[in-house]
């Protein structure tokens, strides 16, 4: 080939730009084509210097002997003599890439030079990219085996097994394999000789195996080779892996170009060191690779200029805005709602995450005049939460009163339906001012609201097993109730006189209320039943009771005389208490009066009675006392006087009871309130409660020993 002028440095310049431009552009197939026309022009040159070596009087190798060689090796003849041109020069460039990747572990193969900006660098990395060297020069030794014998060189090459050094191991190899096979074919045509001579036979039944010395060497020989094989390979599937590696690094510059020209500067040159350090690659793949490299960087450099110019822009408008947020910030200190000022503020300060970056000038006291305003704010806040805390104290006491009180409720039991419910609404209403009432410090809220909802859910439980309990008895109030049908009837048909009779149903309907529901699908028709019983009775007495109205006149005429009487009593100077009862026990015995008229003279008859009681010369202890006699005969004299009587008493038992409960409670609970101007005024408002209950219950306790004796 004729050489070609040399071009002038410009046009040289622009020539290898364009070229490296076409190249990138080019596909793997392309490249690989360019590289083996080179390749083969490379093999023809080493054909034309490389001489073949002669084999003594042998036109043709035997089968044997050819197996006692390692895959891929010849004696002394020069492998690329018998092989086409193309073939040659694929085998030369498995020998190069062999013999370069034997200094991978070591050096790289490519010099990849780092980008330049300016012009300069750019026509360095162009001139270093069309030529690319080794970075390190051959220090492989040739050594002399010339000289060595078969057992010589069988120590020598066991010696090679320790080697570290894979490159000279090869030489080395490589070279101790020329010398044995020249002893071997000199000791095999020896045994050629002698075997013509003593057994007078033709050549081709002669087989040379050699002797134990050329079995170890080719033993030896055959591990290393293999060994330098395995290396070889090791060192193509590193290529390999560059190649995927670096790849990557031109996908990552590719999104970078086209999507986040503005990333820092570091990340690129982050990515051209990793280019660099990782190391060579395939050699068909390597000016490809330089070329797509470098028109990334180009582009990236290109876009890069034009967005800063447009985020010099944008970082006036983010000034202008950041200003603007500033100003709103500067007037949340003047508002009133603090919750509100601290809530606009953090929405201030998202919008000023997001608005940007400023000019740099600008960004630092941009940042200190909108944190003076937030920190106006947070002060504000914080002189709020201050006064905020002795309000959660106040409500704290409100609320450890509601606990007491739900606390009463802790043992409440009934077996009335109606008790559970107006206890139920009374917890409700506790509910609603607990709720109503507000925060209280997050220390002690714990505490309160766990003795609160301790106390509420322990009623709701015990009335829901008592509801539980009470629909199971609601087949037993059906049971009943049918026999207070049979009662009724059976009653109504007695020779009992009418009154008898009239207070026996009486009482059967006051047992009829008190048993409770049954099942509804029952409920209107046995209430039918009964209610029709007793409105016959009734309706009866009433047209017999028209006949005895004029007794009742008389009746009452004899119980105005009673009420004269007293009245009289309360005007005289000093009042006979046995005189008083007696009037009164009179006035009882008397009997019914017409119907109209009963409302009247018992009102009549109360009024008399409380003008007794307020009578001067009275003491208090003696008005309780005709109060509770008073009470007692009437209830003795009443209908169903015996039950009522037992009402009566179960009643002031009931509240001597739930008193004497509350003074507990009261008593055991008046330390739980602190140190403080509402708890001591909280303290003294229990204790005279607890005076009033003690009182109370003393005075409950004499109307049931008066009971008693009544």
């Amino acid at each position: 080939m004729d050489k070609e002028k040399p071009l002038p440095e410009n046009k040289a310049e622009m020539q290898f730009t364009e070229s490296v431009q076409r190249d990138a552009e080019l596909s793997g197939e392309d490249m690989k084509d360019t590289e083996n026309k080179e390749l083969l022009e490379k093999t023809k040159d080493i054909s034309k210097v490389q001489e073949p070596k002669k084999v003594a009087n042998k036109k043709k190798k035997d089968h044997q002997d050819e197996t006692l060689r390692p895959w891929g090796e010849t004696s002394t003849v020069n492998p690329l003599a018998s092989v086409p041109p193309r073939k040659a020069a694929q085998a030369v460039a498995t020998a190069e890439s062999e013999e370069e990747g034997e200094l991978a572990s070591t050096t790289p193969v490519e010099n990849e030079p780092s980008l330049k900006t300016d012009m300069e660098g750019t026509k360095k990395q162009e001139k270093e990219i069309a030529s690319p060297k080794l970075s390190s020069p051959d220090t492989t030794v040739i050594e002399d085996f010339t000289q060595f014998s078969k057992e010589k060189l069988v120590t020598h090459i066991a010696g090679l097994q320790k080697d570290t050094d894979l490159k000279q191991m090869a030489n080395s190899l490589r070279n101790l394999k020329a010398r044995f096979d020249e002893l071997f074919e000199e000791s095999k045509a020896l045994a050629l000789g002698v075997f013509l001579k003593e057994e007078g036979v033709e050549a081709d039944d002669f087989f040379y195996k050699g002797d134990e010395v050329d079995q170890k060497f080719e033993s030896i020989y055959h591990d290393l080779n293999k060994r330098k094989n395995q290396h070889h390979a090791q060192i193509q599937d590193q290529r390999e892996e560059n190649l995927k590696k670096k790849n990557l690094i031109l996908d990552q510059l590719r999104d970078i170009s086209n999507n986040n020209f503005d990333i820092d500067i570091k990340v690129i040159k982050g990515l051209q060191q990793s280019w660099q350090d990782i190391g060579p690659v395939p050699g068909n793949q390597h000016k490809l690779l330089w070329a797509n490299y470098n028109a990334l960087l180009d582009r990236f450099y290109d876009s890069r200029s034009i967005y800063f110019e447009l985020k010099d822009l944008d970082r006036k408008k983010n000034l202008m805005a950041t200003t603007q947020l500033c100003e709103k910030a500067e007037k949340l200190s003047s508002k009133e709602n603090s919750n509100a000022a601290i809530k606009e503020l953090n929405e201030l300060h998202e919008e000023y995450k997001k608005v940007g970056p400023v000019p740099r000038d600008e960004q630092e006291n941009l940042w200190q005049r909108f944190k003076l305003a937030s920190d106006k704010v947070y002060e504000k806040r914080k002189e709020f939460i201050e006064s905020l805390k002795s309000v959660l104290l106040e409500n704290l006491e409100k609320k450890r009163v509601i606990i007491l009180e739900v606390q009463k409720y802790e043992d409440f039991d009934s077996e009335k339906i109606t008790d559970w419910n107006k206890a139920a609404t009374t917890l409700m209403n506790f509910q609603k001012e607990w709720e109503a009432i507000g925060k209280m410090p997050r220390e002690k809220s714990k505490e309160a609201n766990k003795l609160f909802w301790g106390a509420f859910k322990k009623f709701f439980s015990k009335k829901r097993a008592f509801i539980q309990a009470f629909e199971s008895k609601k087949d037993s109030n059906l049971i009943t109730k049918r026999n207070l049908i049979e009662q009724a009837q059976s009653l109504v048909d007695s020779d009992e006189d009418s009154i008898k009779i009239s207070e026996g149903l009486k009482l059967l309907q006051q047992n009829w209320r008190e048993i409770g529901p049954v099942p509804n699908k029952y409920r209107n028709k046995i209430y039918d039943q009964f209610k029709g019983i007793c409105d016959t009775f009734f309706d009866q007495k009433r047209s017999v009771y028209k006949v005895q109205n004029a007794d009742f006149e008389v009746n009452l005429n004899k119980k105005k005389a009673v009420i004269d009487q007293l009245s009289a009593l309360a005007k005289s100077a000093k009042i006979n208490f046995d005189e008083i009862f007696i009037l009164v026990d009179a006035y009882m015995a008397i009997g019914f009066v017409p119907r109209n008229d009963i409302k009247k003279i018992n009102g009549l008859y109360d009024e008399t009675i409380n003008s007794l009681i307020i009578a001067e010369g009275i003491t208090d202890g003696e008005r309780n006392k005709i109060k509770i006699q008073l009470e007692m005969s009437k209830l003795k004299k009443g209908p169903q006087s015996h039950f009522k009587l037992n009402q009566k008493e179960g009643q002031i038992k009931k509240k001597i009871s739930s008193l004497e409960n509350d003074i507990n409670i009261w008593k055991t609970n008046i330390d739980f309130f602190a140190s403080s101007k509402n708890a001591d005024k909280l303290k003294l408002e229990f204790n005279q409660k607890i005076e009033s209950a003690e009182k109370g219950v003393i005075a409950l306790k004499e109307q049931l020993l008066i009971l008693r004796e009544a």
